[in-house]
C-alpha cells in the first residue's frame, strides 16, 4: 500500500514500559472512541483501561488500574513511578503473568492470568503502600508527547514484545528476529547471529545506529556481527542534522535509508546528561522530551512526507498490563530452546507501546493483527524491510529467522495515497517539568546500565571480561559505578 512512497525508515526504541503504563488510557470506547481501525471493526475499538475494571490482589485486596500515578513511601515524585525499578528476567515475568513462583515454566497453551504482577514487586522488598503503585499509569495529561503522537498517527494495541524476558533478548529480536538462544541479559556473551545491519552492508543500503550517550552505543555491544561496522553507529546529533537537508540533496547528507535511534540509558559523566529512556524509575519527562526531539527533526524535515518514524518500546520492564500475550510465536529455528531453561520461544512478551508516524497513516488510527494470525511483535519490524527493500530477492540474502516469517508487516497501516497525504503533522512539545528528583547520585543501577559500566570498563582495563561483568552486577548505584569508572575523582557525586 504506502511503503512505496517512503525512501527512510527511522525505528527509536525505548525502555521498559508496558502499554497499559503510557497508553493504557489513550481512548474510551464509550466517549472517545478512535476514529479508524484496521483492520475494520464499526464501531472502532481501543483495547484499554477502564476504571474499576482490571485487577491484582495483593494482601487480600483486588488493587485496580488507575491514573494518574501519586506519591508512595517509595516513589515521592509520582513522574519516577514505580520506583524502584520492577523485576524484569524471565522467572519474574513468568510470576507476574501466570503468579508461578522459581523457575516454574508455564505448559504449552497455558493463558496467562495477568494477576502475578503485585505480588512479583513485592519481592523488590518494598512496604505494602507502595506495592499498589505498580497499578497505576500515565494517561494523557502525564504521559502527553506520547499520548499526542498515538492519537495523531497509528497506535498498536496488539504490539507484544518478542520474548517474555529482559531488555537484550528483545532488542537482539529486533535487530536479527532471534535474542541467539537466550532468555535473559547476558553482558560478557554478544549475540553471535547475522543483523538487519549486516544485510543492509550486504547489499549496499544505508543505515546507520543513533545513540544519545557518552557510553557506546548498546546495539554495537550488543551484536557480535556488526563488530566491524563501528564507523556507522554515531552520536544522535548527526541525525538532526541528517533531517534539515534538502528533498534533492546527495543522498549522503540525509538519512539513510534505515535509522535506528538509542535514548540515553546512562547519566553522562560529570552530571552533564541524565537517561531519557523513559526506563523506571527514570523521570518520565525526560524520555518525553527526548521523544519530543526525534519526532521535531522528522516533522521540519523538508523530506517528511518520504520518511517512516516507528516509536516503540523493548518490553514491558514489569509494569502491569491487563492483555494476555499470545503463545502462538514461532521460535527463530525450529526446536529452540533457552540457553538458560526449558524455554521453546513459543510464547510472546508483554504488551508494548508501537507508534507508526507517517504522513500516510490516517490520523487516529488503531490497528492490530488479523482476529486469529499472529500478532504483531518487534520482528514485524525486520519483515517490513524485508518487503520494503525487497533483501530476500537474493539468495540466501536475509535473515533466516522463522519468527520473522511469520510476522505481520506495517505497511497495511499506511492507508493514504500519494497526492493525499496528511499534512497536518501538529507541533508537540514537552510541557512536563523537571525538579531534580531523579539527580541524586544514590539512584539504584539498572541491568542496562551495569552492562553500559562493563564495556566501558573493559576498554580501560586488560582485566578478563567475565571478571569485569561480576564487578559491575555487584555495583548498587550511579556513586558506585563512578567511582569504579573513575577511581581519581574524588567526588563521585560529580561524575553522574
Amino acid at each position: 500500500m504506502g511503503m512505496e512512497n517512503i525512501e527512510h525508515v527511522v525505528v527509536v526504541m525505548f525502555e521498559n514500559r508496558s502499554f497499559d503504563n503510557l497508553l493504557g488510557w489513550l481512548y474510551d470506547n464509550d466517549t472517545d472512541p478512535p476514529k479508524l481501525n484496521i483492520p475494520a471493526k464499526v464501531p472502532p475499538t481501543f483495547d484499554g483501561l477502564k476504571p474499576n475494571k482490571y485487577s491484582n490482589p495483593f494482601n487480600g485486596v483486588e488493587v485496580f488500574a488507575a491514573h494518574p500515578p501519586g506519591p508512595c513511601p517509595t516513589c515521592p515524585n509520582p513522574k519516577q513511578a514505580p520506583t524502584p525499578d520492577p523485576n524484569e528476567p524471565f522467572d519474574d515475568v513468568s510470576q507476574q503473568l501466570f503468579e508461578t513462583t522459581g523457575k516454574t515454566i508455564p505448559p504449552p497453551g497455558a493463558i496467562p492470568t495477568m494477576r502475578g504482577f503485585l505480588e512479583n514487586y513485592a519481592t523488590t522488598g518494598i512496604d505494602a503502600e507502595s506495592v499498589k503503585q505498580l497499578m497505576n499509569g500515565f494517561g494523557p495529561n502525564e504521559a502527553m508527547v506520547i499520548n499526542d503522537l498515538a492519537r495523531n498517527f497509528a497506535v498498536c494495541d496488539a504490539w507484544f514484545a518478542s520474548v517474555p524476558s529482559q531488555t537484550w533478548p528483545n532488542r537482539g529480536f529486533v535487530h536479527a528476529g532471534s535474542s541467539d538462544s537466550f532468555v535473559n541479559n547476558d553482558i560478557i556473551h554478544p549475540y553471535a547471529v547475522p543483523t538487519i545491519f549486516n544485510v543492509l552492508e550486504d547489499q549496499q543500503i544505508s543505515w546507520n545506529i543513533f545513540f544519545n550517550s557518552q557510553y557506546n552505543a548498546l546495539t554495537y555491544l550488543q551484536l557480535a556481527y556488526i563488530g566491524g561496522l563501528r564507523d556507522k553507529v554515531i552520536d544522535y546529533s548527526h541525525f538532526k542534522d541528517l533531517c534539515k537537508a534538502a528533498p534533492d540533496a546527495d543522498p549522503s547528507l540525509k538519512l539513510p535509508t534505515y535509522s535506528f535511534i538509542e535514548p540515553r540509558f546512562m547519566p553522562g559523566v560529570f552530571g552533564i546528561d541524565q537517561p531519557d529512556d523513559y526506563h523506571p524509575p527514570h523521570n518520565i519527562c525526560r524520555g518525553e522530551q527526548f521523544l519530543a526531539k526525534v519526532y521535531k527533526a522528522v516533522r521540519i524535515s523538508p523530506y517528511r512526507d518520504k520518511i517512516l518514524l516507528v516509536v516503540m518500546f523493548d518490553e514491558h520492564g514489569g509494569c502491569y498490563d491487563h492483555v494476555p500475550p499470545p503463545n502462538n510465536a514461532t521460535p527463530p529455528e525450529p526446536g529452540q530452546t533457552a540457553r538458560e531453561c526449558d524455554f521453546k520461544f513459543d510464547r510472546f512478551g508483554v504488551r508494548v507501546p508501537l507508534i507508526v508516524i507517517s504522513s500516510y497513516v490516517e490520523p487516529g488510527t488503531v490497528f492490530r493483527a488479523d482476529d486469529g494470525k499472529t500478532p504483531y511483535d518487534h520482528t514485524s519490524i525486520l519483515a517490513t524491510l524485508r518487503d520494503w527493500l525487497k533483501l530476500d530477492a537474493a539468495p540466501n540474502k536475509f535473515l533466516t529467522s522463522q519468527r520473522i516469517a511469520a510476522a505481520p508487516t506495517l505497511d497495511r497501516v499506511l492507508v493514504r495515497t500519494k497526492g493525499n497525504e496528511n499534512t497536518n503533522w501538529p507541533d508537540i512539545t514537552a510541557t512536563c517539568t523537571l525538579d531534580g528528583s531523579d539527580l541524586s547520585p544514590d539512584m539504584p543501577l539498572n541491568d542496562i546500565q551495569k552492562g553500559l559500566v562493563a564495556a566501558a570498563k573493559i576498554n580501560q582495563t586488560d582485566t578478563h571480561p567475565a571478571y569485569v561483568a561480576m564487578q559491575a552486577q555487584q555495583l548498587q548505584t550511579l556513586a558506585q559505578a563512578a567511582a569504579y569508572l573513575h577511581p581519581d575523582v574524588t567526588d563521585a557525586s560529580e561524575v553522574t
